[in-house]
Formats: structure tokens, C-alpha cells, sequence
């Protein structure tokens, strides 16, 4: 079935089950709640599952509860695999997290949010819990800000429209969102002070390809009692100086396409 617009409605229906059940992670969700988080009836939605469990997209364990499948993740590691932007920003995550001594992630933006595609992992005792492929939104989040920062104001209107999510009471929103963002732009580097996650600061960078175009971020993350916000502008200069590196190593590949939308 397509819409009046050329879009498949059965393809777009099924990436949304696939996303239900993403979001309900090791819990998993049954059939009922997913029709009803799908906004259709049982037995649509028990007919995209059963196409998706023959597939191996998703699977379902004996109480009747679904989760993602093999399938998805043979897809996501020939992705990570190929992606070049990942290959090159790779080893310059791990300097990261060798000089800083904690956990560096790398993002890109998809819609609102940034999703995480590499992650080196810090060599202390006490880590982050965080995950390839969990997804983060912009607004509240160190590589978001950077990403967001870089935007014209129209875009970042839209993309920050209406009632934003405060994940902390130290949430920037509203006014003091885009005064925030005015200062990431003119410092090159954004802060996430407890702003996602209480007990968490991080420094996220926006990295630049050849054309000026943002591809993407990476932030430096630690536990607040381990890191303050001055300890991260003090670490600013060595954050930006690999960003522009990872750039200019895109450059030299030749690689100017943009990695997220």
C-alpha cells in the first residue's frame, strides 16, 4: 500500500514496530501494547510482526513478548563496519579516552536526537552505562548542543519547537537553550553540566568535513564526582584540536557526505 505521496504505508508501519519495540529494550513489549503504542489493531499489528519474525528482524520468546532480532544487528555491524566517517574518527576517540581517562562517544543526528555509532570505553573502575545505537536527544546533550549550535536559528526553531523534555532540572530550555547555543557557537565546545543525566558532565565537538558541513560529534563523558565543568573547559583545547583533525583526515579521503539527517 503507498500513500498519496509515493510513501510505502506498510514499510513506514513496519519501521515503526521496529521502533516500539527498540524503544521497550530488554523488557520487550507483547502484542497488545504494541498495537496500541502503533495506534492499530491487534491483528495489523500481528501481521507486520509475523512478517518481521520470519525475517529475523525480531523474535518472541515463549510469553509472547517481542524484541529485536539477529537480523538488525548483522545489519548495524556491516553499517558500523563500512562507515567510513566511524573508520576515520575511530582511533582519534581513543586518544580521547586516553588522554582524558574516560569514555568517549561518537554521534550523529537523526531527526531530534543524536544517535551514538562508536564508543571507547574509559579504563576506570567506575564507567558510564551507555550503548552503540542508544539514541540521546540534542537539546540536552553535549554533542547535540554542538550539533544544534551550528545550525541557522530557523532550524534550530524548528527542531526545538514546542514542549522540550528536561531530563534534569539543569535542563537549558527556551530562552536560556538558545543563549546556550549562541555561546557553544562562539567557543567552539559545548558543555553538558548534569544537563542529560544527573552525575554525568561530558564535552561534546562538532566535526566538520570538507565542505563546512557538520557531520556529526563526539563527546567526552565522566561521572560528576570524578569531573567538573572547569576540568572540561581546561580539556577544551586538546577536544577541539582532534575535531579539526578528524575533519581534515576526512578531507583527505575525499569523504564530504553528510552522515546523518
Amino acid at each position: 500500500m503507498e500513500s498519496t505521496t509515493g510513501k510505502s504505508t506498510s514499510v513506514a508501519k513496519a519501521f515503526e514496530l521496529i521502533d516500539v519495540i527498540a524503544q521497550s529494550g530488554t523488557d520487550g513489549v507483547g502484542l497488545r501494547e504494541l498495537a496500541s503504542r502503533m495506534h492499530v489493531a491487534v491483528s495489523t499489528a500481528h501481521r507486520y510482526a509475523t512478517t518481521l519474525l520470519e525475517l529475523g528482524v525480531v523474535v518472541r520468546d515463549g510469553t509472547g513478548v517481542y524484541r529485536l532480532g539477529v537480523k538488525l544487528v548483522q545489519l548495524a555491524s556491516q553499517h558500523l563496519n563500512e562507515d567510513l566517517f566511524r573508520q576515520i574518527a575511530h582511533p582519534y576517540l581513543v586518544e580521547l579516552a586516553e588522554i582524558s581517562g574516560e569514555t568517549a562517544h561518537l554521534g550523529v543526528r537523526l531527526g531530534d536526537r543524536v544517535v551514538y555509532v562508536d564508543k571507547v570505553e574509559s579504563e576506570q573502575s567506575v564507567r558510564l552505562v551507555s550503548r552503540i545505537g542508544k539514541q540521546v536527544p540534542l537539546h540536552s546533550t553535549a554533542m547535540g548542543k554542538a550539533l544544534l549550535s551550528l545550525m541557522p536559528r530557523s532550524e534550530q526553531e524548528a527542531l526545538l519547537a514546542g514542549d522540550l523534555v528536561r531530563p534534569t532540572d539543569k535542563t537549558h530550555v527556551g530562552d536560556d537553550l538558545f543563549a546556550e547555543l549562541d555561546r557553544v557557537r562562539a567557543q567552539g565546545y559545548a558543555l553538558d553540566d548534569e544537563e542529560n543525566e544527573l552525575g554525568v558532565r561530558c564535552i561534546g565537538v562538532a566535526i566538520v568535513n570538507a565542505t563546512g558541513e557538520a557531520v556529526g560529534a563526539f563527546s567526552v563523558s565522566a561521572p560528576a564526582t570524578r569531573i567538573s565543568a572547569d576540568d572540561w573547559r581546561e580539556f577544551s583545547p586538546t577536544a577541539l584540536r582532534i575535531a579539526r583533525e578528524i575533519g581534515r583526515s576526512l578531507g583527505r579521503t575525499g569523504s564530504t557526505r553528510a552522515v546523518a539527517g
